[in-house]
């Protein structure tokens, strides 16, 4: 016998939905204006003598319909449909509920697990990356591909962790790690000649050696560092031919975009301000052109 829920048992519902033994009951009317999957339900179909449950207390006979799923989740998804109750999605929870509102069709929670998505990706990355790549979120998917770009070497040191995604995304990291490098390479051969004032362009290749050596050891530092060192490089505390020294940093970053292509960005939705140092990610997107 299926027990009562405690939380969605409705003494003026009309519909009954039974989970693993616990026995909700619910209005249609919430469920047709929540989800197009029981929209569809109700609309095309009537139900079955076999699948009418009376009420002995009123006589009123309501349609029961058996779930597939685990009855913590239902219960969570009733909560977010019905008004009277709430929970706020956490990682325990997100990816069983993107699964539910992509089985039942509710656009509302999909909103509601992107949303949360978007504000916590920084925590989790690569579990957003995988959700992004599953449920087709393409600006999660980016977002969270920067950080795991940026810490290839951490998240890739387990091949466990290679598991959660698939061979697709796998491959388009591999190869946009393989152009840091690359480019790393390519920038260890730039010199800095003497179209600028002496004084300047030793200073400049002085600094720029400097900050050369620095991210092309290795270890390799992460992308978003040595995008932001480079772009430090300048000659600003020299005074001499002031209109010539501001063409220095564009020289620089000319090189860079030229080594590094402008798949640079910084990371969106970011939790502070940060200063003209901000720095840029390589990313991948979710649908491309490339050919990987």
């Amino acid at each position: 016998m299926a027990i009562k829920s405690e939380i969605h048992f409705y003494g003026d519902g009309d519909c009954e939905l039974v989970a693993e033994n616990l026995l909700f009951r619910v209005h249609k009317n919430i469920l047709v204006l929540s989800s197009a999957f029981f929209n569809g339900m109700f609309s095309a179909a009537q139900p079955s003598r076999d699948e009418l449950i009376t009420i002995s207390q009123t006589g009123r006979t309501v349609a029961r319909i058996e779930l597939r799923d685990a009855a913590k989740d239902i219960e969570k998804l009733l909560s977010f449909l019905y008004p009277n109750t709430f929970f706020e999605i956490s990682w325990e929870d997100v990816e069983n509920l993107l699964r539910l509102a992509d089985k039942y069709i509710v656009e509302t929670l999909t909103s509601a697990c992107v949303a949360f998505l978007k504000r916590s990706y920084q925590d989790e990355p690569l579990r957003s990356l995988k959700l992004a790549e599953t449920y087709s979120i393409a600006t999660v998917y980016k977002e969270s591909s920067k950080l795991v770009l940026d810490g290839f070497e951490h998240f890739f040191y387990d091949s466990n962790n290679l598991d959660k995604l698939s061979k697709q995304t796998q491959k388009k990291l591999k190869v946009s790690r393989q152009q840091y490098v690359e480019g790393l390479n390519k920038i260890f051969c730039v010199t800095v000649d003497r179209r600028f004032p002496p004084l300047a362009t030793d200073h400049l290749r002085t600094k720029f050696e400097e900050c050369v050596k620095d991210i092309c050891t290795f270890p390799y530092q992460s992308p978003s560092y040595s995008w932001m060192k480079l772009h430090q490089v300048d000659c600003t505390r020299h005074f001499e031919c002031r209109e010539e020294l501001r063409r220095l940093k564009t020289f620089i970053h000319e090189k860079i975009i030229a080594i590094f292509g402008c798949k640079y960005e910084p990371l969106a939705w970011a939790r502070s301000t940060f200063d003209t140092t901000e720095p840029c990610y390589p990313f991948i997107e979710l649908r491309d052109d490339y050919d990987y």
